[in-house]
């Protein structure tokens, strides 16, 4: 049975793909470099994920008040970033999101499935409409 125990930490992203109720696997988005997503998990009870394409171009604004729309719209543009409390429901990790940088999630859980191998995570998400599911990939950082 799964304890917060065995997510307290922070990782890595290291990639996402979708598996097809068939077995097939497409690659969604291949391993991020060493700067490019986190997730964190606290003994206290919270979890943060930040995530951001790699190879982001950096636009001119100095700080990103003084950005112009369009260099918004770019630095927005794939950034996933939500944070609130987690929960643990046999299997399953619950991320009920309290602020995200999308205002549709704040309010609402996400469901993961989470395995272990080594120092590699899996978070399985429920199926979809199709009977997939995505399986987003992190790494345990030995130094946050």
């Amino acid at each position: 049975m799964l304890k917060a125990e065995d997510l307290i930490g922070v990782y890595a992203g290291r990639g996402q793909d979708y598996l097809a109720k068939d077995g097939t696997v497409v690659q969604l988005q291949k391993p991020a470099g060493p700067d490019q997503a986190r997730i964190a998990y606290t003994k206290e009870g919270m979890v943060i994920v930040v995530s951001t394409p790699a190879g982001r171009p950096k636009v001119d604004a100095g700080i990103p008040d003084h950005a112009t729309v369009d260099e918004k719209a770019r630095m927005a543009d794939g950034v996933v970033a939500y944070a609130g409390r987690y929960e643990i429901k046999g299997d399953a990790v619950i991320h009920h999101i309290d602020v995200s940088f999308f205002p549709n999630l704040v309010g609402s859980a996400n469901v993961r499935i989470p395995t272990f191998q080594g120092k590699l995570l899996t978070l399985t998400t429920e199926p979809d409409e199709k009977g997939g599911v995505r399986r987003i990939h992190w790494e345990r950082l030995d130094e946050a």
